[in-house]
């Protein structure tokens, strides 16, 4: 049997984007091996890993909601994982053991690196709490220890990141600290339902911008905070249905340089299937998947 790789979820099968990409990259490389979707219920979720693991012709690949976080347990690096990203998005065999790493935090940072001189920033000011947010608060933790990271959550709690733990911290935003804003959060995000209107269960823009007992002037509010920070370098949106959300459209008006996810999105899938096949360069994979 030749090797394969899959991803597993709840229902890829319904159009996941990912063995569209892997397939056409390994159509390129002429490698002979393809990604298949893996539908599996949660029900069956402890009773089909392990078969799937056993299997040496599996090489790994992605992992799709709701196990990003379930699956840990069967990775080889779990203690890795729990104290960092905490949630998997990519599999990959390695001594015929499987391990699992989250992409997403990678190809963000690799994101900031590329548009910022991330050392002369003093302080990174990160919306959001979910996975996302862990996966890229790993990823800059991990590389920037001494970087000054704050996370506010939905109430305004700001929180930092200690031995793989949100916890609240007496520490506050430093508005005179050169910064950049990351949202990882889904405000601003557009409802997959009702196409075309934003989903009255998040907000438009994190509450941090905005007064919620005085919505009057909103985005006023919105423009006057962003205005009171000294020196704002950068403003990454992790979201990208909408391609420009209001935080976007603030970062443009005010001639902040800023980007949406959609890079980070394509990112993560080409550092995914690096990680499995490592002799194909990043940048050439990023190309096709891209093209």
């Amino acid at each position: 049997m030749e090797n394969y790789t899959l991803i597993l979820g709840e229902n890829p099968s319904k159009g996941a984007r990912s063995p569209v990409l892997w397939n056409k990259t390994y159509s390129h490389f002429n490698i002979s091996q393809k990604m298949y979707p893996k539908d599996i219920s949660f029900n069956e979720f402890d009773i089909e890993i392990p078969k799937i693991f056993k299997d040496y012709n599996f090489l790994g690949g992605a992992v799709a909601v709701p196990y990003k976080e379930k699956i840990i347990h069967y990775t080889e690096n779990k203690k890795d994982i729990l104290s960092g990203p905490q949630a998997v998005n990519c599999l990959v065999r390695k001594d015929n053991k499987l391990y699992g790493y989250n992409t997403d935090g990678i190809a963000t940072l690799n994101i900031l690196e590329k548009n910022t001189n991330i050392k002369s920033i003093e302080q990174i000011i990160l919306f959001g709490t979910g996975g996302m947010a862990k996966a890229v608060i790993s990823e800059i933790k991990k590389k920037y220890p001494e970087l000054k990271l704050l996370i506010l959550d939905r109430n305004n709690d700001c929180l930092i990141s200690q031995n793989g733990k949100l916890i609240k911290t007496n520490d506050v935003v430093n508005k005179s600290l050169t910064s950049i804003f990351i949202n990882c959060s889904s405000a601003g995000y557009f409802n997959d339902i009702e196409i075309g209107k934003i989903n009255k269960k998040v907000f438009e823009i994190h509450p941090y911008f905005f007064s919620l007992e005085n919505k009057n002037d909103y985005f006023e509010q919105c423009l006057s905070t962003i205005r009171s920070f000294k020196d704002v370098r950068y403003i990454l949106d992790v979201i990208y249905q909408p391609e420009k959300t209001l935080l976007l459209n603030l970062a443009n008006y005010l001639g902040i340089p800023s980007q949406n996810g959609l890079e980070i999105n394509l990112l993560q899938a080409a550092i995914g299937f690096q990680k499995v096949n490592p002799s194909q360069k990043l940048n050439e994979i990023f190309e096709i998947m891209n093209s």
